[in-house]
């Protein structure tokens, strides 16, 4: 009887193998090179370019248009699919679609992916598309931002600036934000408040220039807190804010603080020892530099501010230069102060303190760009070190502000604490 041939066990599981390979291998080659997907690829590059040619199209209209439009500073921001797409991108890229309009922003009038698709990120890196973050939606005036935005909702630049998490802008004198030249305001929810320092670049340059007094070429710079580096403000945000009012005291429930509000107070007498409740609202002064510098520092956290979002300091020499120019571009001199500060010469229509200390904010004639009493009134420590000693600015209401103006840079003890000496806090955006 004849044997039926089958086959074996031994060749079965090789050929279930060698099956298994050559379907991984053809997996493999689909995944590779999978036709819908290239066919995805192909068809959102193709429209990505269609819109980039149009976006070129929309500038050079607008230079023909207008020969001073600054391509530099053009923002638009992502459409909603709403309307007809007017202050958005679908203004100026018609063909755009609703569901790309809400991926793509123009910044400094380049296209820009703001999506969070990494495929896409990817396909548009082959295409020198630029890939960054979505501007934050408009916030209005005296609305307290949830995250870092602007008003207007497109990017921000030293005229378009920041209001942090936690802050609102206010309309105190100022139009956010046409008049961001002449000190916009902002204010957190416990009535401190900041005035924007715009820094352009060309009228208004970051950087220590001031030599009356002691020479910025003589002092050095102390340390920033952890996590911040200056320059990165203005070349990321176009500005910083600094104090409004010289430091006010704070108890806080024993858990004394830095305010920047207009004061209620003073004292001649040294009150270091008696530092109470009674005290709170008095201009700070009688304040070393270690003190100051400390609760400068930590006003960021005593106020319970994101401190993902902003940080504060003790105001630096090149934030106090670079203030000058600008408040010297406004037209008010800086080496010669006596007609906006409290000193001891003050000429009209300054003259109004009669040449003794009086409260931060005591009067609008004292008030430049929206700050008050950087000239004259007290001296204000600031993070720059001489030699062994601490650096203060811009005079004291015992001065003449001709000889000690706004502009003046002194140097003093620093763990002297006297009636004349105070400080002011400046505000970092992260």
């Amino acid at each position: 009887m004849k044997r039926k041939k089958g086959i074996s066990l031994i060749v079965l599981v090789i050929t279930i193998i060698v099956i298994i390979i050559l379907a991984g291998a053809v997996i493999l080659s689909l995944a590779n090179n999978n036709p819908i997907e290239s066919a995805n690829e192909a068809t959102f590059k193709t429209n990505v370019a269609e819109y980039n040619s149009e976006l070129a199209m929309a500038i050079t209209n607008k230079y023909l248009q207008d020969n001073s439009f600054d391509s530099a500073t053009f923002d638009v921001g992502v459409w909603d699919g709403t309307g007809d797409g007017t202050g958005t991108i679908k203004e100026y890229i018609t063909s755009m679609s609703e569901v790309d309009g809400a991926k793509f922003e123009i910044q400094n009038s380049k296209l820009v992916y703001v999506g969070i698709d990494e495929t896409e990120e990817n396909w548009l890196t082959d295409i020198g598309i630029l890939c960054g973050t979505k501007t934050p939606p408009a916030i209005e005036v005296n609305v307290i931002a949830t995250e870092n935005s602007t008003v207007t909702g497109q990017a921000t630049t030293y005229d378009n600036p920041i209001i942090p998490k936690g802050f609102k802008a206010i309309n105190d004198g100022t139009v956010w934000p046409t008049d961001w030249n002449t000190g916009l305001v902002i204010e957190d929810s416990s009535g401190n408040q900041f005035v924007w320092v715009p820094v352009d670049g060309t009228d208004v340059t970051y950087t220590k220039w001031c030599t009356t007094g002691r020479s910025y070429t003589s002092t050095s710079d102390d340390t920033t807190p952890p996590g911040i580096i200056e320059i990165d403000q203005i070349n990321s945000y176009g500005g910083f804010y600094i104090a409004r009012y010289e430091a006010m005291f704070d108890y806080n429930g024993g858990s004394l603080r830095v305010a920047s509000k207009k004061s209620t107070n003073l004292t001649m007498i040294d009150w270091i020892a008696t530092r109470d409740n009674a005290h709170t609202g008095y201009v700070w002064n009688f304040v070393n530099y270690t003190e100051s510098k400390l609760y400068a520092e930590n006003m960021d956290t005593s106020y319970g501010y994101d401190t993902s979002k902003v940080g504060t300091n003790l105001i630096t020499g090149a934030q106090w230069d670079t203030a000058m120019k600008w408040i010297q571009n406004s037209g008010k001199s800086v080496t010669d102060s006596r007609t906006w500060g409290n000193y001891s010469d003050s000429t009209s229509p300054a003259n109004v303190g009669n040449g003794t200390l009086q409260i931060s904010g005591y009067s609008d004639n004292w008030k430049a760009n929206n700050i008050y009493d950087l000239a004259g009134n007290t001296w204000e420590w600031i993070s720059e070190i001489y030699s062994s000693d601490r650096v203060t600015r811009g005079g004291y209401y015992n001065d003449s502000g001709s000889s000690v103006p706004a502009a003046y840079r002194n140097n003093y003890n620093a763990t002297g604490a006297n009636y004349d000496l105070s400080f002011r806090t400046s505000l970092y955006i992260l």
